[in-house]
């Protein structure tokens, strides 16, 4: 619990140095449907009054954790720097230690936080030490970059570049593109279907090159058509845990998912969206409706088709946003030629079943549920924004298929747990998840809400 907490302060001081700076009020558009985890965006978005007053009102008196802050921050003429062990988890890979250093500069003129730089070097048993380079520019109040490096001694490898502008060549089209070579050793195969055995857990490393386009064009104030374009070269490898690999436990699989594949797809969204706040919603609904498709006569190596359906309702009690009631539903399922197993619906720590590592269950569809109940317990000031403490009971539920109609009940896994989280407004929340279930217990550690 100790390390949890350690690691949980070490992203909540990363999400305050990159919001150092005086919010402004002003009416904005909302974000993009794809959330970038990693970055605060420097804009304060539209809120409802109602919902959002108790953050409204003045600033509480300084309490332990914001004078623990304010003890480690360390003020220059550049701006704040923030010097700090980090801590992570994974079920997959395991615990990691480090140290994160982050350091704002800011603009002299202004007083505006212009870029964070935020370097590290950690070390895990499975990856050996990893050292990350990340730069955050914001040249102004709307656009931002990500400027992403990092290179292990085993398997992990980053080069990204991202840019995100809500008002693309000052119209209404929100607009992102990136570009990125990327090598994970985290995910693992366990077979297909919801009855695969834990015990053939198999280790493995994902490859990928290639870049991606975004653009979200307004239907009108709260409907808008969601338009991705991507083109990657993907392929598996060994992976960075000696104890069982694809290779080794499916055989028959690896040639085919080891060959590097060609992945050219567009994908087209038709979005609801009434949500309060983009990234720490307290009322609304969100929903969504998409269909990707890949063709071989454009460029791509398979021919297939995956269909995405999603909502997610914000309900608050007495508005008051104390008490914030979050609902989730996906289901999504492909069809036409069958993909590697990495390109098929997945469920696990990261995909919708907080219980499980990553990649616990794979099939040609998939369905989750979740809801929480998000309460409010404390709120602190911290370089002018308000830190609110959380908690947050959950409860996972979720199955894979091979089609829509072999969708059982009797399949569904259940996975309970419960959130500690910090909220920094106006922007970011760090989260240490614990749940547990079928597949026994795991810690999670990043920032984002799950949904």
């Amino acid at each position: 619990m100790r390390r949890s907490l350690l690691a949980l302060l070490a992203l909540v001081l990363l999400c305050a140095a990159a919001q150092a700076q005086a919010p402004r009020k002003r009416r904005l558009p909302k974000s993009t449907p794809k959330a970038k985890e990693e970055i605060a965006r420097t804009t304060e978005p539209k809120t409802k009054e109602d919902v959002l007053k108790t953050v409204a009102r003045p600033l509480p008196k300084a309490g332990v954790l914001a004078k623990v802050l304010n003890a480690i921050t360390l003020d220059t003429s550049y701006g704040p720097l923030i010097p700090f062990p980090v801590v992570d988890s994974s079920k997959d890979l395991g615990p990691s230690f480090g140290v994160m250093p982050v350091i704002a500069i800011k603009d002299r003129a202004s007083g505006d936080i212009k870029s964070v730089i935020v370097p590290s070097a950690n070390y895990n048993e499975n990856l050996r030490t990893t050292l990350t380079y990340r730069h955050y520019i914001f040249p102004d109040e709307k656009r931002f970059f990500i400027l992403r490096a990092s290179r292990s001694e085993r398997v992990e490898r980053e080069l990204m570049a991202y840019y995100y502008t809500p008002q693309l060549l000052g119209t209404g089209l929100r607009f992102s593109a990136e570009g990125k070579h990327w090598v994970t050793g985290k995910p693992s195969f366990y077979g297909f279907g919801i009855d695969s055995q834990r015990g053939d857990k198999a280790n493995y490393s994902l490859h990928m090159t290639g870049a991606e386009v975004i653009l979200d064009v307004p239907l009108r104030k709260e409907l808008f058509v969601n338009v991705n374009s991507s083109l990657f070269d993907k392929h598996i490898g060994e992976g960075p845990v000696d104890n069982g690999q694809v290779r080794e436990l499916f055989p028959l699989l690896y040639p085919e998912a080891s060959a590097r594949r060609r992945f050219l797809t567009n994908r087209f969204s038709l979005v609801y969206d009434n949500t309060d706040h983009p990234s720490l919603p307290k009322l609304g609904t969100y929903a969504s409706a998409s269909v990707l498709y890949s063709n071989k006569s454009l460029g791509s190596d398979y021919e297939y088709r995956t269909y995405s359906f999603q909502m997610k309702n914000y309900f608050n009690y007495k508005e008051e946003g104390k008490y914030v009631t979050a609902l989730h539903t996906l289901l999504q399922f492909q069809r036409g030629d069958t993909l590697p197993f990495y390109a098929m619906p997945q469920l696990g720590e990261s995909t919708g079943l907080r219980m499980a590592g990553d990649g616990r269950f794979t099939g040609r569809g998939k369905f989750v549920f979740t809801v929480e109940e998000r309460i409010t317990l404390s709120k602190t000031p911290f370089y002018k924004f308000i830190s609110e403490t959380e908690i947050a009971p959950f409860l996972d539920v979720g199955t894979v298929f091979d089609k829509v109609s072999g969708f059982r009940a009797r399949d569904l896994k259940y996975g309970p747990g419960v959130s500690a989280r910090l909220v920094i407004r106006p922007q970011l929340v760090a989260t240490v998840d614990f749940a547990y279930g079928s597949e026994g217990t795991n810690a999670i550690i990043k920032i984002g809400y799950p949904f």
